[in-house]
């Protein structure tokens, strides 16, 4: 029994000094990690601000460290190119109570015994210009976060907005759920994990008629795994998913959307830049009913990474300046590239080009219940000879091949004149129907009339395909000069006021041209 007496006890003996040792240690460490950390925190910021007008600043104001515990104190600038009575300049103060590694005591609490360099727990203060959230949070603070700090300077958190209940004005109000973010972050964040959620954000206010309109938002998600890639941007997957969204103006029935997204990626292979980004929204409706749904995706491939880093700098060194001045409310310097800078940006520009890039708009499409409009275009870029050639003579080299296609249902129309009816607040069914089933056939018959669209079965349909100076249109092989004026034609023909059926040179819509 007094052995294992004594072996607890030189258990407790040998984890104080640890603990003592590694706490000294922190302290010694502490003051560097974090200036390096602010320095790397203004870095990001200022690449986030970039060409918005907007500037901030981050400062470590004091640090008081002690044995087992520091006390570190931030102040946030923020400058505005705002007019009228609003603040330009703001300043928002932080205070970070910093426990210790190895083993600080709210993480031994929890029972976490892996050790950290140090534990911190931040919060906002109250200032004349924050007091306004204090009350709104009830007199919780309105933000606030734990994190920990690895020996390897990895950084792993939550940073929480609380619940808001306030009156910003006379005429609105707002009531805001809170929100929370977990991060994970590797040293100098070269991975970044963000994860987040808030339940709703419901605002109420009257415009200048005074009518009283409210914004709901319900079911807010976000999520970004990302990690830099060879030059200052970020690789990997982000999206922000909003479950509804509904509006309601004054005694109008409410439109609502749901499943509202935004998602995007980028990766690197082979010093080569790819990515996709898009836009959904799964329903629209109005009172109650189906109006439409929308997708859309964009690509982008073959971007030589060393050429958009490049640009990225010659674009930071020249906003920076010009944003600067704008949040200080100062007169921005001119905006021109030396001898030099105009050679490098030719210099990329031949790199970028060289790699042949794609853009596609892979897909745009309007669902409604009854069909689909839809558009895609893809083109490919390539380096021209030279970029003293002549614009009409430029644009040709440059673009490598072009692919267009548009599709409409001509349910679409009909279904996109019962919605107008619906929200001009028409009721009876049969009108609406004979006026939809009218219009669908007048608005087919006036889009065949240009002769840009041809109709395969019930659907509107045109194609573009270019390429090595040669234009198929709708399966008809022409030079760009003649499309040119193949589209000019029949733009005249309907501006001028020739019927739908007959094109200006008397020929119909079914007929080749020439």
């Amino acid at each position: 029994m007094n052995k294992i007496a004594g072996i607890v006890a030189g258990v407790v003996v040998a984890v104080g000094v640890i603990s003592t040792a590694g706490a000294w240690y922190t302290g010694t460490q502490l003051p560097g990690v974090l200036q390096n950390a602010v320095e790397e925190a203004n870095r990001q910021g200022q690449d986030a601000l970039l060409g918005t007008g907007y500037a901030g600043k981050l400062e470590l104001v004091s640090l008081e460290t002690r044995l087992f515990t520091s006390t570190a104190h931030y102040r946030f600038s923020f400058d505005m190119p705002v007019e009228g009575d609003a603040p330009r300049h703001v300043e928002i103060l932080l205070v970070d109570n910093i426990e210790h590694g190895p083993l600080p005591v709210s993480r031994l609490k929890r029972l976490n015994l892996w050790p950290v360099m140090a534990a911190s727990n931040y919060a906002l203060q109250a200032t004349d210009f924050t007091q306004p959230w204090f009350d709104a949070a009830k007199g919780a603070t309105p933000v606030s976060g734990q994190g920990a700090v690895g020996y390897d300077l990895s950084t792993r958190g939550t940073l929480v907005f609380a619940p808001l209940d306030f009156a910003p004005t006379p005429t609105a109000t707002v009531k805001f759920s809170g929100m929370t973010l977990d991060f994970d972050a590797s040293r100098h964040a070269r991975n970044v994990v963000v994860n987040g959620s808030m339940d709703s954000l419901l605002v109420h206010l009257a415009n200048d008629q005074g009518t009283p309109i409210t914004a709901e938002l319900r079911g807010l998600t976000v999520a970004s795994d990302q990690h830099l890639g060879s030059g200052d941007f970020y690789l990997g997957d982000s999206s922000l998913m909003l479950a509804t969204l509904q509006l309601n103006m004054g005694d109008k029935p409410a439109v609502l959307a749901k499943n509202v997204s935004q998602f995007g990626s980028l990766d690197e292979a082979g010093g080569l830049l790819g990515g996709r980004f898009g836009y959904d929204v799964g329903m629209v409706s109005y009172d109650g009913k189906d109006v439409a749904g929308m997708h859309m995706l964009w690509t982008a491939k073959n971007f030589d990474a060393s050429a958009v880093q490049s640009l990225i700098e010659l674009y930071r060194d020249k906003v920076a300046p010009v944003q600067h001045a704008q949040a200080a409310n100062e007169e921005a310097p001119q905006v021109a590239l030396t001898a030099a800078e105009e050679q490098r940006l030719k210099t990329d520009l031949e790199k970028l080009l060289s790699a042949k890039p794609q853009i596609a708009l892979e897909k745009y499409s309007i669902n409604t219940s009854n069909g689909e409009a839809s558009l895609s275009l893809h083109v490919d870029l390539s380096k021209p000879a030279s970029f003293e050639l002549p614009q009409p003579e430029l644009a040709k080299q440059m673009i490598a091949q072009l692919d267009a296609k548009l599709s409409i249902d001509k349910a679409v129309i009909g279904d996109g004149i019962r919605a107008q009816a619906q929200f001009n607040g028409q009721t009876d069914a049969k009108t609406i129907e004979d006026q939809a089933a009218m219009l669908t056939e007048m608005g087919s018959g006036m889009a065949l009339g240009t002769g840009l669209l041809t109709l395969e079965g019930d659907t509107l349909k045109s194609s573009l395909h270019y390429a090595t100076d040669k234009v198929t249109f709708n399966g008809q092989a022409m030079s760009v000069e003649e499309f040119a004026m193949f589209v000019m034609s029949k733009v005249n023909g309907v501006t001028g006021g020739v019927g739908a059926g007959n094109q200006p040179d008397g020929s119909t819509p079914g007929e080749s041209y020439p």
